[in-house]
C-alpha cells in the first residue's frame, strides 16, 4: 500500500540531519538579509517547515500526499507545481512585491499563521506515526501494508477519511497567513483545495479494492472536513 521506511537507516538519518542543518542556516541567513526588520516570524516558519520535511523524508512519506497508497504520479506532479510556486509567491510578495498583503501589522496574521501551520504539522505527523505504528512488511515482497481494521480504528481516521490531506490544507492556509498574503489564501481556495480533493478521490479509488468490505465503513466519515459529534 505504501512505501514508508520502518527500519532504522543510519545513512538516511545522517543525510536528513545534514540537509536540515544546511537549510536551517540558509533560511536564517536569507530572511535576516531580506527582511531584517520582519525576520522573526519567517525564520520560525522556516525552522518548522524544514524540520517537518526532514521527518517526512526520513520515514519515506511523500511531502504533500498521504502515503497510505502510492500517489498518482500525475497529480503528485501537478500538486508540486502548485505548492512550490505558491510558497515562492507568498514569500516574494512579503519581501519585495507587496501586491496582496493584508494592510495591517504582519505580526497579527503572522503569529496566527504559525499556530495554524503548527496545527497542520501536528496533524501530518500524528497521522504519519499512527500509520507507521500499524504498518507491517510482507515477508515475501517487502511491501508495506496495513490491516484494514487497524487503519479504520486510527484516531484521526474516525473523524476524517483523509486526515493527512486535511493537514496539508491547514498548512497551506497557515503559510498564507504567516506571510500576510490574502493572495495566498485565494490561491489555496481556487487551486489548492480542488487539487487536494482530486488526490483524495484518486486515493479512494485505490483504497476500495484494498479495504474491500470495510470500504463502506471508511466512507461513513467526512471526506476532508471533520464532523465532531
Amino acid at each position: 500500500m505504501s512505501s514508508f521506511v520502518l527500519k532504522f537507516k543510519s545513512g538516511r538519518f545522517i543525510w536528513s540531519v545534514l540537509v536540515s542543518l544546511y537549510f536551517l542556516v540558509f533560511f536564517t541567513n536569507f530572511f535576516s538579509d531580506a527582511v531584517p526588520d520582519r525576520m522573526v516570524v519567517p525564520i520560525i516558519f522556516a525552522y518548522l517547515f524544514v524540520l517537518w520535511l526532514a521527518v517526512e523524508y526520513y520515514f519515506g512519506s511523500p511531502f504533500f500526499q498521504s502515503g497510505v497508497v502510492e500517489p498518482s504520479p500525475l497529480w503528485r506532479g501537478v500538486f508540486a507545481f502548485f505548492v512550490y510556486p505558491y510558497i515562492g509567491y507568498v514569500v516574494a510578495d512579503f519581501i519585495w512585491w507587496r501586491l496582496t498583503q493584508f494592510p495591517i501589522n504582519h505580526y497579527i496574521f503572522g503569529v496566527l499563521g504559525l499556530l495554524i501551520f503548527g496545527l497542520g504539522v501536528y496533524i501530518r505527523l500524528a497521522t504519519l506515526f499512527g500509520l507507521i505504528k500499524i504498518a507491517q512488511i510482507k515477508p515475501n515482497t517487502g511491501e508495506v501494508v496495513f490491516s484494514a481494521r487497524q487503519f479504520l480504528e486510527l484516531r484521526w481516521q474516525k473523524i476524517c477519511r483523509h486526515p493527512r490531506y486535511l493537514g496539508t490544507l491547514v498548512q497551506l492556509v497557515g503559510i498564507a497567513l504567516i506571510f500576510s498574503s490574502w493572495g495566498g489564501l485565494l490561491l489555496v481556495a481556487v487551486l489548492g483545495l480542488p487539487l487536494i480533493f482530486i488526490q483524495a478521490r484518486y486515493e479512494e479509488k485505490a483504497l476500495a479494492p484494498i479495504l474491500k468490505s470495510d470500504f463502506a465503513q471508511f466512507q461513513r466519515v467526512a471526506m476532508l472536513f471533520p464532523r465532531f459529534r
